[in-house]
């Protein structure tokens, strides 16, 4: 089934732009002119309104009040705010007196803007938050959506996508999307070796495979690397790195994201880093700085890259065979998985239930329609169950992480000093340093901000 299609592969950069990495400053204004008419519907089972057939749940009354302008703040490609756009349309069709201006902003500067916005009391009614939404749960920036989101709501989401809004025993934010990754092989380079490729979770391949495939694969003349064994599409970082961790059985912080001493430097946790600065410092089958379009180019065999990734692959590189493998395993599986939430800005002057039945309509009405359009995965087992493409590699691949084998990135308000610190150890790490000693300091480093928080 073909999804929209998605911007260029130009550079590796551009490409982590594309899939919400970075990005440019776009801004679209819905105004009482906006389309008119219903959607036709999704292929794939889903309904004109989005909602997966069969079975989905009944939208709850609207507001008695649909008048006003509401704020919306994203940050995506402009493909994405093209679909999300589109969405907004379609709920305002029947609401004339209702205005949605849309602002989209690039993802490295998007947290600053959002928390610059707030203290000048300009923030915007909606808006997309990611990981850090304990962070503005804290600061006060996100209403409390308990009183919005039912059982029912809920129920139909992979545990893993909630834990991101949740923070001291109430949800902050709900789920648009979600990511997983998976490992994409050369199909060319891979059957020219006489190696299987895995489509099942059970048959992942464990690290002394993936790394006795990597250095099989690498290819060098003299001094100068031709192919790269492995790479990844996010560079080494939280998201990258963190699988690692869990999948030896270890864990960055405590449950409670107070302590990173005894977690972050303790034994699963070394090893694992150990074991992925090798692939850099002895084995040289990686590099943290692929050339621009490595994978599709031939330049790396295994690329470690998040499901959307398809995407932008079958637009740009038709012709390029590849597979897609499940994440590596160690003593188990373990999949960085993660996405943008949704919230309401607690100073909003608009009805709290017009900016939630909002949110319930990107998120749960038009949810089908979103994932079709975006690329994205669907966080809603409603909608896998109800739209066949779910069931093909290799989506049904990335769905199985998700449920399986998800994790998540530290849902601590303190979430943005650990990415920063972490990020720093681990090219400390994959450029020669000693891993426990960095790991020690990291740690020593994150405990008292943490035990702050």
């Amino acid at each position: 089934m073909k999804r929209a299609d998605p911007t260029s592969i130009l550079t590796r950069r551009q490409l982590l732009w594309r899939l919400g990495a970075l990005g440019v400053t776009a801004t679209a204004a819905l105004t009482a002119a906006c389309q008119q008419g219903t959607p036709a519907a999704p292929a794939g089972g889903a309904q004109a309104g989005g909602a997966p057939a069969g079975g989905a749940q009944k939208a709850p009354a609207k507001p008695a009040s649909a008048s006003g302008e509401l704020k919306v703040w994203m940050s995506g490609a402009p493909e994405l705010e093209q679909a999300l756009t589109k969405i907004l349309q379609e709920y305002k069709a029947d609401k004339p007196n209702l205005t949605l201006n849309v602002e989209n902003f690039p993802f490295n500067q998007y947290s600053q803007k959002l928390t610059t916005s707030f203290a000048g009391g300009t923030g915007p009614d909606v808006y997309w938050i990611d990981v850090r939404a304990v962070e503005f749960a804290k600061r006060g920036a996100l209403l409390p959506l308990d009183p919005f989101v039912s059982k029912e709501y809920t129920d139909d989401l992979f545990p893993v996508t909630l834990e991101a809004g949740e923070w001291n025993g109430k949800r902050y934010a709900v789920p648009m999307h979600e990511l997983a990754n998976g490992l994409f092989v050369n199909k060319a380079m891979f059957e020219k070796a006489g190696i299987t490729v895995p489509r099942d979770l059970k048959d992942a391949w464990t690290w002394d495979q993936l790394r006795e495939y990597s250095m099989k694969l690498a290819e060098r003349s003299g001094g100068t690397t031709n192919v790269w064994g492995f790479g990844h599409l996010r560079e080494p970082g939280d998201w990258t790195v963190l699988p690692f961790i869990h999948q030896n059985g270890g864990q960055p912080l405590s449950p409670d994201y107070k302590k990173a001493s005894g977690f972050l430097n303790a034994e699963p946790a070394v090893e694992a880093l150990s074991w992925y600065g090798k692939l850099y410092t002895e084995d040289k089958v990686a590099s943290a700085s692929l050339p621009p379009d490595a994978f599709p180019t031939g330049k790396v065999a295994i690329f470690d890259a998040v499901s959307i990734y398809v995407v932008p692959l079958q637009r740009q590189h038709p012709n390029f065979q590849y597979e897609v493998a499940p994440a590596p395993k160690k003593k188990q599986m373990a999949v960085m998985t993660g996405g943008y939430n949704v919230g309401i800005n607690p100073a909003t002057k608009q009805p709290q239930e017009l900016c939630w039945d909002l949110i319930d309509y990107m998120t749960r009405v038009k949810h089908a329609q979103w994932a079709l359009e975006s690329g994205y995965l669907p966080a809603r087992k409603s909608v896998i169950e109800g739209t066949p493409m779910y069931k093909e590699h290799p989506w049904k691949l990335f769905l199985d992480e998700l449920a399986q084998a998800g994790i998540h990135r530290p849902a601590s308000t303190e979430y943005s000093f650990f990415f920063d610190t972490f990020g720093a150890t681990v090219t400390d790490i994959v450029t020669g340093a000693d891993v426990k000693a960095s790991l020690d300091k990291a740690a020593s480093v994150l405990d008292p901000r943490l035990a702050a928080a």
